[in-house]
């Protein structure tokens, strides 16, 4: 299951830099012993050459060569640079069981409890709590006094962790898409859109997404 190559390219996201929009693009020179040998990124915005500092988090990304419509993702650090023909920066590699496959015309979803405050335009906000989210949506487990209806617009309100140990406080705009009734819990889910969500909304919601799923294929839950 080796799908790492030398030439391949990277996508590289620092994990400490959720409030900037920051991409870097690289190429894989070579794959030995547990690291992953770079080029040095360049920033995609600017096309500049950036330097990473060991230990840095990254989220990186890439196309499996064997079949163009395959991203993959995983969570890696830098440890350590080394020239050889090149300047290269070496980095994790966790090996490719850790590398998880993504949706790349669709935000993945999942199962998840968050609580979050909800305030439907004209009526006072409510607690309530997540069934799963993405980074393009989530559903929501109303309250038996909930009366709304589908195509109203809400705010949600949500702390959303992430493996740094740090919170981030969304402030999310939603549109209701529609409500399901589970006749055995007689609970009613609430499955929302976001909308004019910003890059860093959408960034913490994806990390936070890949970082959970990582912890349930750990659990052997996915």
């Amino acid at each position: 299951m080796e799908m790492l190559e030398a030439g391949l390219t990277m996508t590289l996201e620092p994990y400490e830099s959720a409030n900037d929009k920051e991409e870097y693009r690289c190429r894989v020179v070579d794959i030995e012993g547990g690291k992953i040998f770079i080029d040095y990124p360049v920033n995609i915005e600017t096309n500049r050459t950036v330097f990473l500092l060991d230990g840095m988090q990254l989220a990186a990304s890439f196309i499996d060569p064997a079949s163009s419509s395959a991203l993959y993702m995983f969570h890696t650090e830098v440890i350590g640079r080394v020239e050889k023909k090149i300047p290269m920066l070496m980095l994790h590699d966790p090996s490719p069981s850790d590398y998880l496959r993504v949706q790349r015309r669709k935000f993945v979803r999942v199962q998840t409890v968050i609580d979050v405050a909800v305030q439907f335009e004209g009526y006072p906000s409510f607690k309530a709590v997540t069934e799963d989210m993405s980074a393009g949506g989530a559903a929501v487990v109303l309250p038996h006094s909930t009366m709304v209806e589908e195509g109203e617009t809400a705010r949600l309100y949500a702390v959303i962790p992430s493996n740094n140990k740090e919170n981030h406080y969304l402030e999310l705009s939603a549109s209701l898409v529609r409500i399901q009734s589970d006749e055995k819990s007689g609970r009613s889910i609430a499955s929302f859109q976001f909308q004019n969500i910003s890059h860093m909304e959408q960034q913490v919601l994806m990390r936070f997404c890949f970082e959970r799923q990582l912890q349930l294929r750990k659990k052997g839950l996915e």
